[in-house]
């Protein structure tokens, strides 16, 4: 018993563990160092995709920058030369001035549909091609309107195009043109198309249709009523017309009357062509005829 006791209040000691072989202490070594190293390798991984990435925008940025400085702001893509052809009676520094280019633009910042809108808002100019001719020459070509008659608005003579547009609304008839009177256009402004002005209709197709012969014999047309319009002749006299084709068939007897009118001294206020074949000549008052006379009647 007290033997047992004895033992019983020995220390414990846990029995020692074998020491194990070298060669698998190796082992378990080299298994260790591999368990670390793909620790560490799954925790690099995506720091290396991050990082390539990073590398790859920074050069991204690097290159659009370089290509953005090449592109804008140096001089190999600018326009050197800007050349304006079809133009007559506008200038090639009016056409210029209208699109605000200069030469020095960068023909990235070049918009040509831009450009020929403004070209287009010059009434004289009917249409527009802007085009690149080789890398550094811009090229505009125009087609200027051709004057076709005047329209008088009060003091003010109209020129318009031959279709119908107002070209210009502060000329004085300086221009040998047609002149058409009574078309209400006070309200219109260059640039305008009359197209849809039903006088403007009846006057362009009489100026159309008359021989250069007959409007040269014309000095104006009036269209206050389209339906009954009325001409003066160079030479003062007042016609009334029956009709355009009618007037045109007629006219070389008109002219033959009015010489032998001449001829006999009888100075007329107007001629009526209305009545059919029929020309009434209502003479002034100091001519022979009585007050209230409705003057002769010739036939043709």
């Amino acid at each position: 018993m007290p033997e047992d006791f004895s033992r019983s209040g020995r220390a414990y000691h846990k029995p020692c563990r074998p020491e194990l072989p070298s060669e698998t202490r190796e082992k378990l070594r080299r298994r260790q160092y591999r368990t670390k190293l793909n620790s560490f390798a799954r925790l690099v991984r995506p720091a290396r995709a991050l990082g390539f990435i990073l590398l790859i925008s920074a050069l991204c940025y690097l290159a659009v920058t370089q290509l953005r400085h090449l592109f804008f702001a140096t001089s190999y893509f600018e326009i050197k030369s800007l050349e304006v052809s079809g133009n007559s009676t506008l200038s090639r520094e009016h056409i210029l001035k209208i699109t605000g280019m200069a030469p020095g633009l960068n023909l990235f910042k070049l918009d040509r549909e831009t450009v020929r809108k403004k070209v287009l808002t010059d009434p004289l100019i009917k249409d527009a091609k802007v085009e690149l001719d080789g890398l550094y020459n811009l090229r505009i070509s125009v087609t200027e309107r051709t004057p076709f008659l005047y329209a008088k608005v009060g003091t003010a003579f109209f020129e318009i195009s031959e279709d119908g547009v107002i070209i210009n609304t502060e000329g004085y008839g300086e221009k040998d043109l047609p002149l058409v009177t009574g078309l209400n256009l006070e309200t219109s402004r260059a640039g305008d198309n009359l197209n849809g002005n039903d006088q403007y209709y009846v006057a362009q197709n009489w100026v159309k249709s008359l021989e250069s012969r007959i409007l040269d014999g014309i000095s104006e047309i009036n269209f206050h009523s389209p339906q009954n319009p009325y001409l003066i002749l160079i030479s003062g006299e007042k016609v009334f017309p029956r009709s355009l084709e009618d007037f045109k068939n007629r006219y070389d007897f008109l002219r033959a009357l009015l010489d032998n009118l001449r001829k006999n001294n009888v100075e007329p206020i107007y001629l009526d062509m209305r009545a059919p074949n029929q020309i009434v000549v209502r003479p002034k008052k100091d001519s022979g005829a009585n007050e209230g006379s409705r003057g002769s009647v010739a036939g043709g």
